[in-house]
C-alpha cells in the first residue's frame, strides 16, 4: 500500500471478476495514463460494509478515496475534473453531480434543486471522502449501514453544503426508488442524531427513511428502533418536506406521518368513489380485523403492525373544506372525458382493446380519447380505426386528465398536474400481465380504483391487498384474443428479463447463463433438424430491456427475431414455451400449449426484486423443463400437441370466474358505476 499514489484512490467493489469491458473501467484506465502518479485503482473483492470500509481506510495511504461499482457510469471528465480539485486544497468531501439514471448531456445544465437532492442517491458511491476524516468518523458512526455512512459523515463532520462539481457520476438505475434498501442486521439506527438546518441533508434524510421504509416491507425484522425512527423524523421535521416523497412512495408518506405523530393510526391513502382507503398503523396492539393486516414487522423488541381499512368519504380529511376540489363529485355520464393509453410507443395492450369496444358499443361517450405517442408506429393504424388519439404526456394530453372523469390503462404513471393525480380521482388499471409472483409490496404502494384480475387465483390473492378495488373479469386483450382465428404456424419462446442483468457491460452479458441458456436454445442442431423437416419456425419474441441485445444472438432461417405483435405472435402460435413470463398463459387461455424452460430456478428469485408466489410443478399450466436436453426432447417429439388432462383441469382453475364473452363487457359496468 505505501507504493500507492498519495492523491485518490479509486476502491472498485468487484467481489467476482472485474468487468474491463466496462465503459467506467475503460475511462479509468484511460484517465490513469494522464494521472498515473496521481490515483491508483484498487478492487475490493469482498463486498463493501461499514467494517471493510473501516478496514480499507485504515491500510490506504492516499489522501482521498473513492468507492465505485463498473456497473456504474462516469463522464469522460470524471477523474481530470475530480483530481483537478483536490490537487489544490485540502477538503473532507468532494462530489460530481449524481445521478440515478443517465449522465445528462449538459451536466451544467442540471438543476440543482430540491428535486435533485432527494432522488440523490443516498449510497457512498461517486463521491470523494478524505481517507483520514472517514476513518474518524467510523470511530463514531460505525454502527451505522454502508447506505447511511455518506449522510453520516455529512453530520459528524457537519458538512451542510457541497457544491457538485462540474462532472457526472450515475448508479444507472432507479430501481432502488421502487424496492427500497435493507440493512445489514448489525445496524441499529439509519444516522446519528445530530441537528442540521442543511436542506440538502434534511432531504437526503428524507429519501433514505422513505427507501429505508420501503425495504423494510420486504426485511420484516431490524435492529432499529421505532423510537430511533421517531427521533429522526421530529428533529429534521420531515412531514414539513413529504411532498417529495408521496409522488413516487405514498405508502411511505403515510408512515412517516404515523412515525411523527403516533396516536393519529389512520391515514387516508386513495380517495374512491365509496369508502375511501386508509392505512392503519398500530404499534404492539392487534389488529381487529386480521383479514385486512397487510404487515407485521418488528423494530428491535417493538412489533408494528400495519392494516388496510376502508371509511365513509365523508371523513376525508377536507371533505367540506372550501376550495377543497372534489375530483369524485361529478359523476360519470356521456358527458364525460374520458382517458384511456397503454405504453408511449406502443399499443396493442390491455388499454387498446377496451378503448375499441367501448367506442363501438357506447357511442354516446364522444369524449373518450386515446393517448399514445404521435412517433409510436401504432398512431397510423389506429387513426385508421378511427380511434380519437392525443399525443401522451402532452399539453393536451395533461388539460384532458384535469378535465377527465375517468382514466383507464394498463400502466400506472405518476400523472400529476394542478392537485389531481390517482390519488384523488378514477383510475382503472387493466395490468400489463397477471400477478404470478409475490408483487404486494409494489401493489399497496399504487392509487387504482378498479384493479382487473384474471381468474380466482389471482382476485383471491389480490382481496388480501385491495378486496374492494379487484375486479375478476379478465383482460381486455383476452377476449380479443378468443376471437382470433387460429393459425397455427409456429412455435413461440417468450423469455423474460432478469434484474440483475440491468448495468452489466456487453461482456458479462455474454458470459451470463441468461444469454447462454437462451441461445442454446436457438441454435440446437437437433431443434434446428426438426424446425426443417416439418416446415416450421421458432419465432423468438425476446423481453423490451434485450432489444440493446438482440444482435449477440445466433438467429437463423428457422429461428427468426419476431416483428409480430404479442396477440399475432401467440394467436398464431402452435405452442408457446418461456422460463418465467405471464405472456405465455395468455396463449393457455385460448387453449394453446405451454411449457416452461427454468434453466436457472434455483437462483431466479434470489437475484429478483420480488418473490415466487406460484408452484410451477404444482400449479404450471404447463410442463417444467430444468434442462436443456428435457426442453428439446418435448419440442422435436412434439409432446405437446395432445394436451394433457392435468394442465386442462389446471387451467380452467386458474381462469375461474373469466368469461371470454364478457370480459369488456363487465369491466366497463363497473368503471361506469364509479
Amino acid at each position: 500500500m505505501s507504493e500507492l499514489p498519495s492523491l485518490l484512490t479509486i476502491v472498485l467493489e468487484e467481489p467476482g471478476t472485474l468487468d474491463r469491458e466496462s465503459a467506467m473501467y475503460r475511462r479509468l484506465v484511460a484517465a490513469r495514463l494522464r494521472f498515473d502518479a496521481e490515483f491508483s485503482i484498487l478492487q475490493a473483492t469482498e463486498p463493501l460494509t461499514t467494517r471493510s470500509i473501516g478496514r480499507l481506510c485504515a491500510d490506504i495511504t492516499s489522501k482521498y478515496v473513492v468507492f465505485m461499482r463498473t456497473s456504474h457510469q462516469v463522464s469522460a471528465n470524471y477523474a481530470a475534473t475530480i483530481i483537478g480539485y483536490l490537487r489544490t486544497r485540502t477538503v473532507y468531501l468532494a462530489e460530481p453531480v449524481m445521478y440515478t439514471g443517465r449522465i445528462a448531456g449538459n451536466i451544467a445544465g442540471t438543476a440543482i434543486d430540491d428535486a435533485y437532492h432527494y432522488a440523490r442517491d443516498t449510497d457512498i458511491f461517486g463521491s470523494v471522502f478524505n481517507t483520514r476524516r472517514l476513518a474518524d468518523a467510523l470511530e463514531a458512526i460505525g454502527d451505522v449501514d454502508r447506505a447511511g455512512l455518506y449522510t453520516s459523515y455529512r453530520l459528524y463532520w457537519s458538512i451542510e453544503k457541497v457544491k457538485p462539481l462540474p462532472a457526472g457520476y450515475s448508479v444507472a438505475t432507479e430501481t432502488k426508488a421502487a424496492i427500497g434498501l435493507q440493512l445489514s442486521p448489525e445496524a441499529k439506527r439509519l444516522v446519528p442524531v445530530i441537528p442540521t438546518s442543511s436542506k440538502q441533508l434534511r432531504l437526503y434524510l428524507l429519501r433514505f427513511m422513505a427507501l429505508f421504509l420501503r425495504g423494510m416491507r420486504a426485511q420484516k425484522a431490524t435492529a432499529v428502533s421505532l423510537e430511533h425512527l421517531r427521533e429522526l423524523v421530529t428533529a429534521h421535521n420531515m412531514t414539513e418536506m413529504l411532498a417529495m416523497v408521496e409522488p413516487l412512495q405514498p405508502f411511505e408518506a403515510a408512515w412517516i406521518r404515523w412515525l411523527a405523530d403516533p396516536c393519529a393510526t389512520t391515514h387516508l391513502f386513495k380517495q374512491l368513489s365509496d369508502k375511501d382507503s386508509y392505512l392503519v398503523f398500530l404499534q404492539d396492539q392487534p389488529v381487529e380485523d386480521p383479514a385486512r393486516l397487510l404487515y407485521e414487522l418488528l423494530f428491535g423488541d417493538d412489533v408494528l403492525a400495519i392494516a388496510k381499512t376502508y371509511l365513509p368519504r365523508t371523513l376525508r380529511p377536507g371533505h367540506a373544506r372550501p376550495g377543497s376540489y372534489n375530483f369524485y363529485q361529478r359523476p360519470i355520464s356521456p358527458h364525460s372525458s374520458i382517458l384511456f393509453f397503454d405504453r408511449p410507443l406502443q399499443a396493442d395492450d390491455n388499454a387498446e382493446h377496451l378503448y375499441d369496444y367501448f367506442r363501438i358499443n357506447h357511442p354516446e361517450f364522444t369524449e373518450s380519447y386515446f393517448a399514445i405517442n404521435p412517433k409510436s408506429p401504432d398512431w397510423e393504424r389506429l387513426e385508421k380505426k378511427g380511434f380519437k388519439l392525443i399525443p401522451i404526456f402532452s399539453p393536451e394530453f395533461y388539460e384532458k386528465f384535469l378535465i377527465s372523469d375517468l382514466v383507464v390503462s394498463s400502466q400506472i404513471y405518476n400523472i400529476r398536474y394542478r392537485g389531481k393525480s390517482f390519488a384523488n380521482s378514477r383510475f382503472v388499471y387493466l395490468q400489463h400481465g397477471i400477478q404470478l409472483n409475490d408483487m404486494s409490496d409494489w401493489v399497496l404502494s399504487k392509487y387504482f380504483d378498479v384493479f382487473i384480475a384474471t381468474g380466482q387465483l389471482e382476485a383471491d390473492y389480490m382481496a388480501g391487498l385491495a378486496p374492494v378495488e379487484t375486479l375478476n373479469s379478465g383482460l381486455p386483450r383476452l377476449e380479443s384474443l378468443a376471437r382470433e382465428p387460429r393459425n397455427s404456424a409456429h412455435l413461440l419462446f417468450m423469455p423474460t428479463w432478469r434484474f440483475n442483468l440491468n448495468q452489466v457491460s456487453t461482456e458479462q452479458f455474454l458470459q451470463s447463463r441468461y444469454f447462454q441458456a437462451i441461445d442454446q436454445v436457438l441454435t440446437d442442431p437437433a431443434l434446428l433438424t426438426f424446425l426443417d423437416a416439418t416446415d416450421r419456425r421458432l419465432e423468438v419474441k425476446l423481453h423490451p430491456n434485450v432489444e440493446k441485445r438482440t444482435a449477440h444472438f445466433r438467429f437463423s432461417e428457422r429461428v427468426v427475431l419476431s416483428e409480430l405483435s404479442y396477440r399475432e405472435a401467440i394467436s398464431s402460435a402452435e405452442m408457446v414455451f418461456t422460463d418465467y413470463s405471464s405472456a405465455v398463459l395468455d396463449a393457455s387461455f385460448v387453449h394453446i400449449p405451454i411449457a416452461y424452460y427454468h434453466w436457472d430456478h434455483a437462483e431466479f428469485f434470489r437475484e429478483q426484486p420480488y418473490e415466487g408466489r406460484l408452484d410451477y410443478e404444482e400449479e404450471g399450466l404447463g410442463p417444467v423443463f430444468h434442462q436443456h436436453v428435457d426442453l428439446i426432447d418435448y419440442l422435436v417429439n412434439e409432446r405437446f400437441a395432445s394436451e394433457e388432462p392435468l394442465y386442462r383441469a389446471r387451467r380452467d382453475r386458474f381462469f375461474k370466474g373469466v368469461d371470454a364473452d364478457r370480459i369488456n363487457r363487465k369491466i366497463v359496468e363497473r368503471m361506469l358505476a364509479l
